[in-house]
């Protein structure tokens, strides 16, 4: 028999779990910064330039109390150190804050590889600026913007019956949510979202 699908009067409370690869997180980030300088402008506003990014990868920090690792390959620009590639890492610190539903970077640390000692005097100087005004930014993000997008998506399939297996299928509509968990683990984000709205099954 078939039911005819009525909204409830009860709003129905669910925890949905996100789980968000260091494949997509990293290349949004390779995407705006793979292939760029990292720059200095001197008192007379000449621009010097000091590296080239050529990759960046993420991973799982297993030095507390980060839990982060930002991967960055650089080559260097300057004639002292002219195209020799450095690698460093930054670790980083990530939370949320649950009250303002955004993500930022509570602290973080770079470590740079390989024996040019010079050069990591020059990533101390310059790198750490350059970590501070543009990575760090970019990793200090609203979440509630990405989310709502996929709760519009979600919506759109609710409102018109999403079919869950043959003969079954879903009408409803997620009214608020919000961020309550943020962790990582296995190279992996996860997030909890609470939501609420109302869900009728058909049969």
């Amino acid at each position: 028999m078939k039911t005819h699908p009525t909204p409830s009067n009860q709003d129905i409370s669910i925890t949905l779990p996100l789980r968000i690869s260091f494949e997509t997180a990293a290349a949004f980030l390779k995407e705006k910064f793979v292939g760029t300088n990292i720059s200095k402008t001197d008192p007379q506003g000449k621009v010097i330039n000091y590296f080239k990014i050529l990759d960046l990868n993420l991973a799982e920090s297993s030095a507390a109390p980060y839990n982060l690792e930002l991967r960055l390959k650089l080559k260097t620009l300057t004639v002292l150190f002219h195209k020799k590639d450095l690698d460093m890492i930054v670790q980083a610190q990530l939370n949320l804050d649950v009250g303002t539903q955004k993500l930022y970077v509570e602290s973080y640390k770079i470590n740079s590889q390989g024996n040019h000692w010079i050069a990591s005097s020059i990533i101390k100087s310059v790198l750490n600026t350059f970590i501070y005004k543009k990575l760090i930014k970019t990793l200090s993000i609203d979440l509630r913007p990405l989310l709502a997008e996929k709760i519009e998506d979600l919506n759109n399939k609710l409102a018109s019956k999403l079919e869950t297996t043959k003969g079954i299928s879903v009408l409803g509509k997620v009214e608020n949510f919000s961020i309550g968990h943020f962790e990582i683990k296995k190279n992996k984000i996860w997030v909890l979202i609470n939501t609420s709205g109302w869900c009728v099954i058909d049969m």
